[in-house]
């Protein structure tokens, strides 16, 4: 009798034992379990871009002349032929007799130089003749500024920039007027990234101002001259909107963008987090379910096809349907 309970409590220690052995070895580290499973993979490449015009027009004044009067405001649909402003014809008369004034004085010099031309120096003669060249030019453009007193729009589109002011001094670009029909995506490709991209490649772009909208695009052409930035070289692409009537884009809009240069359709894949490198090639971790076993995790090898942004595609090695792990850091 005293045998058969000695048996017993060690039996029942030994199985306790065991439990606590298990329970002690699986409760060392904490992790999260997937499986794998047959899905599309996407690689793709993020940049930043802002929405800007293909047509468009700075509407401006080539001569410094008041302005008399002034007929559209900022977001105003404007039609081709369409007066914008116009400006003060006594101003531009005024700058015409001062333009006739400093030809006749440069004219005037130039004579009285070349009663001595032979004694002046080579430059001098050359300073001379630029001057009174320089004044017939200034008049020229002068006569022409004075047919255009009147301003027009040379396209269809919206004003989004308007600085004349009636009674100031024309000067500059004083207009700016789009076709928001032509609003693309502008975006910068890192030198390193534009052997991958090409023409007709998926683009999904997230607005900041809708960050919760992913819009559909397409890669339309890169240009073939560089910018340097921060010592960086990029080249501008443009990106058009599959759909522009699907949301409410403005000229000098900032985005995300994510170009889609690789894709693989209904292949085997885990979860990019679950996917591990180290010197062999990639590996995922599985439960040891060997009790008696000391490590918790087992790695697994398997070949790697594309490797994606959410998902890492296997060509051998594992199976659909297959449980893996993640560990998490102790």
């Amino acid at each position: 009798m005293i045998k058969k309970i000695i048996i017993t409590v060690v039996v029942v220690l030994l199985i306790v034992g065991g439990m606590f052995f298990v329970r002690s070895r699986k409760s060392e580290q904490l992790y999260t379990q997937s499986q794998v499973i047959t899905t599309d993979v996407h690689k793709t490449i993020n940049v930043d871009a802002t929405m800007n015009p293909d047509v468009y027009a700075d509407i401006a004044s080539e001569l410094p002349t008041l302005i008399a009067s002034v007929n559209v405001e900022v977001n105003d649909e404007v039609k081709k032929g369409q007066e914008l402003f116009r400006l003060d014809k006594k101003s531009i008369y005024a700058q015409i007799n001062n333009a006739k004034l400093a030809v006749e004085r440069a004219e005037l010099a130039e004579q009285q130089a070349r009663r001595k031309w032979d004694t002046l120096k080579p430059e001098e003669r050359k300073s001379i003749v630029k001057a009174t060249e320089q004044a017939r030019q200034t008049l020229n453009e002068v006569y022409v500024q004075a047919a255009k007193t009147t301003i027009t729009s040379p396209i269809d589109g919206i004003v989004i920039e308007q600085n004349a002011r009636v009674g100031e001094v024309a000067q500059g670009t004083v207009m700016r007027i789009i076709d928001p029909k032509s609003l693309q995506v502008e975006a910068f490709i890192p030198e390193v990234d534009i052997a991958k991209v090409s023409k007709g490649d998926k683009s999904f772009i997230v607005f900041d101002a809708y960050p919760d909208k992913v819009v559909n695009g397409t890669f339309v052409s890169m240009d073939a001259g560089s910018t340097v930035k921060q010592n960086s070289t990029y080249f501008k692409a443009i990106i058009d909107i599959d759909n522009k009537d699907d949301i409410t884009i403005l000229d000098g809009m900032n985005a995300s963008v994510d170009i889609e240069i690789e894709k693989k359709s209904g292949v085997t894949a885990v979860p990019r987090e679950y996917a591990k490198k180290d010197d062999n090639g990639y590996f995922v971790y599985i439960l040891n379910d060997d009790v008696g076993h000391k490590e918790q995790f087992t790695k697994k090898s398997f070949k790697e096809g594309i490797v994606g942004d959410e998902f890492v595609e296997v060509v051998s090695g594992l199976s659909v349907g297959e449980q893996i792990v993640l560990p998490q850091e102790k």
